[in-house]
């Protein structure tokens, strides 16, 4: 297991080292710029999602690939599967820290200069407002890294599962699967949920109803103010799906 970590690390790290070298170039030249220039409001915004989204694909990209270099080296599923998660897991610490990283550059523009470049981190500051009230600065940046650890984490094991479940079909049906999945997520969730919202009659008092079972047990924290649910929740998840990617793994023919 250690020798596959080892690899897989070294693997990822040219990969991620250019991602955060682009990232932290772009949020100081914005900053520099920011602060030469005082009527010029510039902003990366999306930076944090960035992250969320290097996760997702990373994970998705060395699903197949290390698999089979695992197998090909007697390495067995399980290794593979412990290594690669503790992988993804250092990759999404790293992610987190580099979420810091961009919000402390891009705080020095925001005091000189009102531009509002967001952060993952800044998730806190959106939905726990309470939180934010009773806490200082260094807390608050602490549970936002914390909060950008985990929902990076969530991601790249959601990334393991879509590998996981691309690999286990038939060929055939794989194309259909790539194309239906981002039509899914990005058409027909949006669009059955405006639609449960705007839509009269019963349709949407069950929306109603499932909202307000949401608040009441409070998954989020958002009602009670407590970004540690948040992070409970996003655990819970994460934990549920690498079950699901572990028992996947198990029953599938890398080919």
């Amino acid at each position: 297991m250690k020798k596959m970590m080892k690899y897989q690390l070294k693997d990822l790290m040219l990969g991620y080292s250019v991602y955060a070298l682009i990232m932290i170039l772009l949020t100081a030249v914005v900053s520099v710029i920011s602060i030469n220039y005082n009527n010029v409001n510039v902003s990366v915004n999306g930076n944090g999602f960035s992250s969320v989204i290097f996760c997702f694909v990373v994970a998705i990209a060395i699903y197949k690939e290390h698999c089979q270099l695992a197998l090909q080296n007697s390495i067995s599923r399980k290794d593979f599967f412990r290594s690669t998660i503790c992988v993804i897991t250092i990759i999404s610490f790293m992610c987190a820290l580099l979420d810091v990283l961009l919000r402390v550059i891009s705080q020095v523009s925001l005091f000189s200069a009102g531009t509002n470049n967001f952060s993952l981190s800044s998730f806190v500051f959106l939905f726990y407002p309470k939180f934010l009230e009773r806490s200082n600065e260094a807390i608050v940046i602490a549970v936002g890294f914390f909060m950008s650890f985990f929902i990076c984490l969530m991601f790249a094991v959601l990334g393991l599962l879509i590998a996981g479940i691309y690999l286990r079909l038939p060929k055939k049906f794989r194309t259909v699967y790539c194309v239906a999945l981002p039509i899914a997520f990005c058409g027909l969730l949006p669009g059955i949920s405006a639609i449960a919202f705007f839509s009269p009659g019963p349709v949407r008092r069950f929306a109603e109803f499932l909202l307000k079972i949401m608040n009441t047990l409070d998954i989020m924290g958002t009602a009670s103010g407590s970004p540690f649910r948040g992070m409970l929740t996003f655990t819970v998840v994460s934990v549920i799906m690498t079950g699901i990617c572990y028992r996947i793994l198990r029953k599938t023919d890398m080919v």
